[in-house]
């Protein structure tokens, strides 16, 4: 973790320390050590004995090939403390830049799990597939593999 500026506060109603962080990085590795994807924060903070830290304006970008070049942001977000667990809200937009399979799916609210690459909602979602578009409520995804699984109606659809 890298920080521009560390803040730390006391609560009001108890004697708890929140610890706030500017400018806030994150990064994970792959099982052979090499970076895989970063999360960026421009506030971080947690209360010592939290199993969480609340994100505000997020940013998740993973590090892996030309065909999964995926670019994540939303307003807020939530990483628990094991990190298997990424919880973005509010204007969450995932693009994939890549040549060959452009995409962008936006929501307001998104599970992630960033070493997986594996994303889920059950919240209306809007994704672009080289300029094809599709609306479904309840959505999950691996994104290495470029598979989406959504519902549409209640009947269930994957494409690739």
């Amino acid at each position: 973790m890298s920080t521009n500026e560390l803040e730390i506060e006391t609560s009001l109603e108890s004697s708890e320390k929140i610890y706030s962080i500017k400018n806030a990085e994150f990064f994970g590795s792959d099982q052979m050590g090499s970076l895989s994807y970063k999360v960026f924060s421009k506030k971080a903070k947690t209360e010592s004995g939290d199993d969480q830290i609340i994100l505000e304006q997020v940013e998740l970008k993973y590090y892996s090939d030309d065909l999964n070049d995926w670019r994540i942001s939303s307003d807020k977000g939530v990483m628990f403390d094991d990190e298997n667990l990424l919880v973005l809200r509010g204007n969450v937009v995932f693009e994939n830049k890549s040549t060959l399979r452009p995409s962008i799916i936006e929501t307001e609210y998104m599970e992630i799990n960033p070493y997986k690459m594996t994303i889920a909602t059950n919240k209306k979602v809007k994704i672009t597939i080289n300029n094809n578009t599709i609306e479904a409520y309840g959505f999950n995804a691996t994104l290495e593999e470029n598979q989406i699984k959504f519902r549409a109606s209640n009947v269930p659809n994957s494409i690739q």
